[in-house]
């Protein structure tokens, strides 16, 4: 405010004793002395209405009538010098530099600058007594801070033993489950109850434990499984294994019977052939003879090497039956019109005795009367000329039961075990003059059994009975 002040009155003097007429630095300055006096008054009621104490409130309002004193003083100056400017410009300068020395200038020196003065000393001593409670202030406060921190230090210093003491069971019963968890132990739990952070740490704590240990069992259950599934399949490969060694050697076997069985009716055929060539006398009779017996030969061959073939795809699981419902009478009956042409020309006689209601089976009525001619053929052929073969069917709650007797030379006991077994003859065909492979009743069996059923032979007092097994349609 004195740099405006000072500035307003150089800025004055220029116009009226200079004689300056530009108006524009006057006008800044008159703006800058009122905005000044406008600032002053204003910071002065802000510093009013942070004030509490009575004092300072008082003194505040003593600068307040300074400055409006200031401002009234200010407005007499400027009226006169609106009344100086006019002046000058009626061409009455000496009168107006007059007037500006005795009346404004004076004023501009002296009253203004006493005020201002006394201002900036009130803000001196107001500063001084600011400045005195501001130290008192810091030595209460000092004095304050020492005690606050010497209190808080005790207060620290109880609350941080405390403090110890309330967490040393929580964290070694946390220590505990983390040590017997980590060990292996996961059915260990903490039980910690409460509503603090230690509370819903161990609770989480439980419940990971409680994961890793479902979780775990599921491992060894999975675990289990997969030795389980180990074992099994470790179980079929051996199986495996022994099938494939299995077959390899009844792969051997066959081609071992194969050779055995084709020696003889080879060696007879070639026989028979070269006596043909070499007879050149022989009569068209002789020659028929001849080639009788070489078609005979050709016809035990060719079933032979079926039988075989049979066998053979048997044992590799290569035939599949048509299972079908069907009544065993019906397959009974196309079997005994088959087997009695082999009856009249051996001589026997077939009596059959079927079951009066039928019997109702499941399976595959070629093979079923296959197995069944096998059965009759090889009674036919063990008969003693002029023998009745019995053939019957009977259902029981068990099961039918299909039977052929033929009275005839025995089986030895010895041999009964072996009769099933391929290429297997009992001595009782060689001492009553039949011939055959020895695997029909190797191929009946098989057939028997892929129905579910059994067949079993006994031979006792001049009498061999043949028994069937098949379960009935439930």
């Amino acid at each position: 405010m004195s740099a405006a002040m000072n500035r307003y009155s150089e800025n004055v003097a220029e116009l009226l004793l200079l004689g300056r007429t530009e108006l524009d630095d006057f006008n800044d300055a008159r703006n800058s002395l009122e905005g000044s006096l406008d600032r002053l008054e204003l910071l002065i009621r802000d510093e009013i209405a942070l004030l509490s104490v009575p004092e300072d409130r008082a003194a505040e309002e003593v600068e307040l009538a300074r400055v409006a004193e200031m401002r009234s003083l200010y407005e007499d100056i400027d009226r006169r010098t609106q009344r100086l400017l006019l002046l000058r410009e009626e061409q009455r300068q000496d009168e107006a530099i007059r007037i500006f020395r005795d009346e404004i200038e004076d004023s501009l020196d002296t009253t203004l600058e006493v005020h201002i003065g006394a201002a900036i000393a009130d803000e001196e001593a107001e500063l001084r007594r600011y400045e005195s409670r501001t130290n008192r202030l810091e030595r209460d406060l000092e004095w304050i801070i020492s005690l606050v921190t010497a209190a808080a230090f005790a207060v620290s210093a109880i609350g941080a033993f405390l403090l110890a003491r309330s967490l040393k069971r929580p964290i070694a019963a946390l220590e505990s489950a983390t040590r017997e968890i980590g060990e292996g132990n996961l059915a260990y739990r903490l039980d910690y109850r409460g509503r603090d952070e230690f509370a819903s740490l161990a609770a989480q704590i439980d419940n990971a434990a409680s994961r890793l240990e479902a979780q775990r069992a599921a491992l060894l259950e999975v675990q289990a499984g997969l030795e389980h599934e180990v074992t099994r399949r470790t179980g079929q490969l051996e199986e495996a294994n022994a099938r494939l060694q299995q077959l390899d050697h009844m792969r051997m076997l066959f081609l071992a019977d194969i050779g055995h069985e084709l020696r003889t009716p080879l060696t007879v055929l070639r026989g028979e052939a070269e006596i043909a060539l070499r007879g050149a006398s022989r009569t068209v009779e002789e020659h028929r003879d001849t080639l009788g017996r070489i078609v005979q030969l050709c016809q035990q061959m060719t079933r032979l090497v079926e039988d075989l073939l049979f066998l053979a795809r048997a044992e590799v699981d290569a035939i599949r039956f048509d299972m079908q419902p069907l009544d065993l009478d019906d397959v009974l009956q196309i079997v005994l019109s088959e087997a009695g042409v082999l009856a009249g020309e051996a001589d026997v006689r077939i009596v059959a005795d079927r079951s009066p209601g039928g019997c109702r089976a499941r399976g595959d009525a070629g093979r079923l009367s296959q197995a069944m001619m096998i059965a009759l053929d090889n009674a036919i052929k063990y008969a003693d000329p002029g023998a009745t073969v019995r053939v019957s069917l009977s259902c029981t709650e068990r099961g039918a039961v299909f039977v052929v007797s033929n009275p005839g030379p025995e089986i030895p006991a010895a041999e009964l075990p072996f009769v099933f077994s391929r290429f297997y003859r009992a001595r009782q065909a060689a001492g009553h003059g039949r011939s055959g492979t020895g695997l029909g009743l190797s191929i009946a069996k098989w057939i028997v059994e892929g129905h579910g059923g059994r067949i079993e032979i006994a031979s006792a007092d001049h009498q061999t009975e043949l028994r069937i097994h098949l379960p009935l349609l439930s």
